[in-house]
């Protein structure tokens, strides 16, 4: 009876091992495409990918056509960022999903090119009625301290909206104190009110060509 239970155990650990093989063994190759979610136009860029578990990687789309091909640990999770002089730092995630032991599958990320008049945040800051910042309104504009910190090149407008010019100005205000410390970024921010919402509207004003 001893015998048949070890046998049993070690027939389980052979599937156990054989299971797991074959899960890492599974790979995906990524046949992707980038392009401006704006325009719909294909955009050259560096995408940085960075898995659950391992070491990250870059690889860049293509000049003209926006595309890239990519082997790809599948079900792994992959922290996507999204970065360039051309192109808004954001974050994604992207998850290649596959129960065969290779297969290829079609992606397109969609990114916002960095143009004057375009939106690439739209945020709710403040309270209702208030000019008090939120907590996730706090974060929300801690985040974009970052992403300007990799877009040297761009200007950018932060529009402060509210119900009525009083409170506009009043949340203006709170806006400025809080971003007080952000130093030299604050040379690439223009302010503004406005009474279209409750939102905060962050804009591109202006884009410097760093290849001059």
């Amino acid at each position: 009876m001893k015998s048949i239970t070890v046998i049993a155990v070690f027939l389980l650990a052979i599937f156990g091992i054989n299971a797991q093989t074959g899960d890492i063994g599974q790979q995906v190759m990524v046949k992707a495409k980038v392009i401006d979610i704006n325009t719909k136009q294909p955009i050259s860029i560096e995408l940085e990918f960075q898995p659950t578990t391992g070491n990250k990687f870059v690889v860049k789309s293509k000049e003209g056509t926006g595309t890239f091909d990519q082997l790809f640990q599948a079900n792994e999770t992959y922290t996507v960022t999204f970065t360039g002089d051309n192109v808004y730092r954001t974050e994604s995630t992207f998850t290649p999903k596959s129960n065969e032991g290779y297969s290829e599958i079609n992606q397109t990320f969609e990114v916002k090119g960095l143009a004057p008049g375009v939106v690439v945040e739209d945020l709710d800051i403040f309270g209702a009625n208030s000019t008090d910042l939120t907590a996730k309104g706090k974060e929300a504009l801690n985040n974009m301290k970052i992403s300007m910190r990799f877009n040297r090149n761009t200007e950018f407008l932060f529009q402060v909206n509210a119900p009525n010019k009083t409170l506009a100005e009043n949340r203006l205000k709170t806006l400025k104190d809080y971003t007080s410390n952000w130093r030299r970024l604050l040379d690439r921010v223009v302010f503004q009110s406005g009474n279209n919402g409750n939102n905060l509207i962050i804009k591109v004003n202006k884009v410097e060509d760093v290849m001059k």
